[in-house]
């Protein structure tokens, strides 16, 4: 073993060395403020061969809802407490997205947890409804909120005006 590792290690010690090389010449493009996509490169190497292949990397695909264009980069924030310092509920959550962005949300979701859908039960739609946001997180999920969590990610899917299904980005629904 100690024959093996006495390879291995300077093998890891000389690839380190080049990937930081490599990622030191696309940082200093960023620090000079490049802006243009194709002023970058995706490095690939394997020291064993040796081969050295570079790319320019590929734009994040674009996509649109209304007059709206985003990416996977974009994302919407929405403060979960309110100037009078209380919660968000779900009635409200729903509303700010008709009212602020024309969409009708079908379905939420935080995780692997279905906060809401069109098609849920009017029993369990109609306890939801007024339940701060957090409270229900918890309660779908069976999992308490630690007081870290400044923030949830919730996927969206919506429907415009129109009545179509569109994609929009994830949310960024900030609690502390």
């Amino acid at each position: 073993s100690k024959l093996i590792a006495g390879k291995i290690i300077p093998a890891i010690a000389t690839t380190t060395a080049a990937v930081v090389g490599l990622v030191c010449l696309e940082l200093y493009k960023v620090v000079q403020g490049h802006r243009q996509l194709d002023s970058y490169k995706n490095g690939f190497l394997n020291l064993a061969l040796p081969f050295f292949g570079f790319s320019e990397p590929l734009a994040a695909p674009r996509h649109q809802y209304y007059n709206q264009e985003w990416t996977l980069w974009d994302r919407f924030e929405v403060q979960g407490l309110q100037p009078n310092g209380e919660e968000m509920t779900l009635k409200q959550f729903l509303d700010y997205f008709k009212t602020e962005h024309k969409l009708e949300i079908t379905m939420l979701s935080q995780g692997v947890s279905m906060l809401y859908s069109f098609f849920m039960p009017a029993a369990k739609l109609k306890e939801r409804l007024d339940q701060p946001m957090t409270e229900i997180v918890s309660r779908v999920s069976k999992r308490k909120l630690g007081r870290h969590v400044r923030a949830l990610v919730l996927e969206l899917c919506c429907n415009d005006e129109s009545g179509e299904d569109v994609e929009v980005p994830y949310v960024r629904y900030t609690i502390r």
